[in-house]
């Protein structure tokens, strides 16, 4: 289901409409009579998922640019986001999309309450709502905290200045419309192909699974019992596996082939779909910028841009990231050959095809001469869409959580609970047997976790673990400041790494040196990155726009430190 507004406006136009008949006759939730139109208005309602303010641009550039892996590279709207200059100017879009999107959801709720239409359309219906409103609740609660719940539709007679609701019983809300859309949505070997990107029974499943492993977290960290949410994490996890709906690619790398995009969704338990509209090159498209931001210049065809599909640099990899990866458990000597884990070649370009040249350019780190490279730091590959209709518009995806992540959940909640037990390792290991198959070939690295090692060490393990699989995947900033870090029990992740582990890096990006066919440093960090504040830097500031508007809320209700 690769959905589009311009759908809305076909659904008129194939009935004969005028232009201005178009827009008028568009269904919506007050507007619902048929199944048709309530296929029309549930497909407008995940599109939303994929405009500008969302995931598309501003919203990706909140999960993917102010972790520790990550940093913009070019100046313009993305570089508030890693040089840690942002204001909560710009962090008003994406609150904005996913507050309208929760309304719609409201709305159609409400109406679905007034109509009788199909049953089994209806049930569905219920269980994308129930599932998309818990889904837009939760990234808020995990980007702003507590914020106002809003569960009516809205009319002349709504409150509209809601005051902030806990961070608890945001959650509660979240678990109990997770909880619903379960009950209601089909299975997914039961979507078919040409609505994939509709939740299904075990999308709510796996999001309430990683909610409850994030909140057990969050109460972990204020010294509190986060036990009762780290047994529904695993009783959750366990139906996602036990559905037997899902399965673990063969091949890392097929995950991310865009001509493979709909196999992908046999390990993709959800993801926001994106879409070009190849037959018509003048009709808008909701496509997604991942090709263009993580590319670089001299990395042709990996995008629509023209003239040659180059990227435009602005998302870089820090480097200590890719040199992390190629140490300790992620490589090997085999008779004196360097062997690193397989998914380091699927999740960052080892070599960017320049086509005018006709040469490939190594891109991280040091390799043989016959090797030499231009690129002077490593950059994300899993995005690359060279028939993209234009540099800001490829069909790309973004998977919201995949299988792989199921079993990682599973292993740390387990930690959590009872330490690495036999089950922990069990869930864990399943993830780097994959990684192992290396398009077929077995390799060494990286080794199953054996029975011995701490608590503490184990989440460390999940954490590394997690910053490969998932990398540029959206999930790095949430795990830096969900989990606990080795040292402390009240320290998050993120303190832990910036101020232990970055902080001993050089701050200073590589240069290449063609003579000797090196670079100047290895494990380099984006300085502008390293100007942390606690704990102002594990929540975003609410918008300017809902301070200055709802008296409710205000500046004294501002989050920490800003």
């Amino acid at each position: 289901m690769k959905y589009i507004i311009a759908l809305l406006l076909t659904v008129a136009v194939l009935e004969g409409c005028s232009l201005k008949e178009d827009l008028l006759d568009v269904p919506t939730p007050a507007t619902i009579n048929s199944e048709r139109d309530l296929e029309v208005v549930v497909k407008g309602l995940y599109a939303r998922l994929n405009n500008s303010n969302a995931f598309k641009f501003r919203g990706m550039a909140m999960l993917f640019l102010s972790a520790d892996d990550l940093y913009a590279a070019a100046s313009g709207e993305l570089l508030p986001f890693s040089d840690r200059t942002l204001t909560s100017v710009n962090v008003s879009g994406f609150w904005s999309v996913l507050y309208f999107t929760i309304g719609s959801a409201n709305d159609l709720i409400a109406q679905l309450d007034a109509k009788n239409l199909d049953p089994a359309a209806e049930q569905r219906a219920y269980g994308d709502a129930y599932f998309i409103r818990a889904f837009c609740y939760y990234y808020l609660v995990r980007l702003y905290g507590g914020v106002p719940l809003r569960l009516k539709a809205t009319d002349v007679d709504a409150d509209f200045y809601l005051p902030r609701s806990s961070v608890q019983e945001v959650y509660t809300q979240i678990f109990s419309d997770l909880e619903r859309a379960a009950a209601l949505l089909p299975l997914a070997k039961n979507i078919p192909v040409a609505e994939l990107g509709r939740a299904s029974k075990g999308a709510a499943q796996a999001i309430y699974a990683q909610a409850a492993l994030t909140y057990g977290n969050q109460l972990a960290l204020k010294g509190q019992d986060g036990n009762t949410y780290y047994q529904k994490t695993i009783t959750y996890a366990d139906s996602v596996i036990q559905s037997n709906q899902y399965q673990l690619l063969a091949n890392y790398k097929d995950l991310f082939d865009i001509n493979r995009e709909n196999d992908a969704y046999n390990e993709v338990i959800f993801g926001v779909r994106f879409m070009v509209d190849q037959q018509d090159r003048a009709q808008p498209a909701a496509g997604s910028e991942f090709a263009l931001r993580f590319g670089a210049p001299n990395t042709h065809q990996v995008c629509g841009n023209p003239p040659n599909g180059a990227g435009d640099g602005s998302m870089r990899v820090m480097p200590w990231v890719a040199d992390y990866y190629r140490t300790g458990d992620y490589d090997s000597l085999i008779n004196g050959i360097k062997v690193i884990d397989y998914r380091n070649e699927g999740a960052f370009f080892q070599k960017g095809y320049n086509v005018t040249q006709k040469k490939y350019y190594a891109v991280y780190p040091n390799l043989p001469a016959a090797d030499e490279g231009t690129i002077t730091t490593p950059l994300i590959s899993k995005y690359i869409d060279p028939n993209g209709k234009d540099g800001r518009n490829n069909g790309n995806d973004f998977f919201v959580i995949r299988f792989a992540e199921i079993y990682l959940i599973k292993a740390e909640a387990e930690n959590e609970l009872n330490g690495p037990t036999a089950t922990a390792l069990e869930a864990f290991n399943k993830v780097r047997a994959r990684a192992r198959n290396a398009n077929g070939i077995q390799r060494a690295v990286p080794a199953n976790i054996e029975p011995g090692i701490s608590k503490d060490a184990f989440r460390v393990k999940v954490f590394d673990d997690r910053g490969l699989e998932l990398a540029g995947e959206g999930q790095r900033w949430f795990d830096l400041v969900r989990m606990r870090s080795p040292l402390s029990p009240s320290q998050t992740m993120f303190e832990y790494q910036f101020k232990e582990v970055l902080s001993k890096y050089p701050q200073k990006m590589p240069t290449y040196n063609t003579t000797t066919k090196k670079y100047t440093n290895e494990f380099a960090v984006n300085a502008p990155q390293m100007s942390i504040e606690m704990p102002k830097s594990l929540l975003y500031p609410l918008p300017a726009d809902e301070i200055t508007q709802n008296p409710n809320i205000g500046t004294a209700n501002q989050n920490p430190g800003w």
